[in-house]
């Protein structure tokens, strides 16, 4: 009675705007991506722990960008003509810029052990890995090398998601790559899942490899790293 407006809207105005516009924020996303990667570094799986936030703030905002993508597709406008409005991040903006493959962007990892790594134990995992990390699928990866409480794998996993936020962020403020137009299932291989999330623009495709090449090299000091090791365990091991 006092402010003309009900209960839902009345939360819609003065709490759920305020933390969306918050969440928009770069240094939100980064915060919310090193938290997801902290968490899978003791073995919690760091977007289900983090879903309130994940879910609850930026799925609702997809909206946006599919109410700008529907008046303009019936005002006769081009998927292009519309990237350049869709500034806002979603749900879906981290899974298509980020964490390709699982959280750490492990299918980057996956390629560079394919190419790099001569650690039978190692090339094991990640042949057991590389199906499932297809589908985003990644604890075999993470609990199998393992990542949970690596400090050595600990640093490009959390420092090639940092990258590719800056590199996605970016790619959106410019205009370059839409942040997303609908819910495409997190289970939906890359890049077909940027491809449809999208609805169609072949920008986020060049947008993934760019990321998943980047990651790749971010993570091949330490596969080399790793051989190394155990090189010298394998030294140790015949003097003992």
């Amino acid at each position: 009675m006092t402010t003309g407006n009900g209960l839902p809207e009345l939360i819609m105005e003065f709490l759920q705007a305020p933390f969306q516009n918050l969440s928009q924020g770069p240094l939100t996303i980064v915060i919310i991506v090193f938290a997801v990667q902290l968490f899978w570094f003791f073995g919690l799986h760091g977007p289900n722990v983090l879903s309130p936030i994940l879910d609850g703030g930026y799925i609702p905002l997809l909206n946006k960008n599919t109410d700008i993508y529907n008046v303009g597709m019936d005002a006769g406008k081009s998927l292009s003509d519309l990237i350049p409005t869709m500034f806002t991040w979603t749900r879906g903006s981290f899974d298509a810029f980020i964490w390709m493959g699982g959280s750490g962007c492990t299918i980057a990892l996956l390629i560079a052990i394919f190419i790099f790594s001569k650690r039978d134990d190692n090339r094991a995992v990640a042949k057991l890995s590389f199906p499932m990390g297809c589908f985003n699928i990644n604890e075999p990866v993470i609990f199998g090398l393992p990542i949970v409480l690596n400090p050595i794998l600990m640093i490009p996993f959390v420092l090639a998601p940092l990258v590719n936020t800056a590199i996605g962020a970016l790619e959106i403020f410019l205009g370059l790559v839409p942040a997303g137009v609908l819910d495409a299932g997190w289970a939906t291989p890359q890049p077909i899942k940027a491809f449809l999330s999208t609805s169609g623009a072949w920008q986020s495709i060049v947008s993934q490899i760019l990321a998943i090449t980047v990651a790749t090299l971010i993570y091949l000091p330490f596969v080399i790293a790793a051989n190394k090791a155990a090189k010298q365990e394998k030294k140790e091991e015949t003097q003992a």
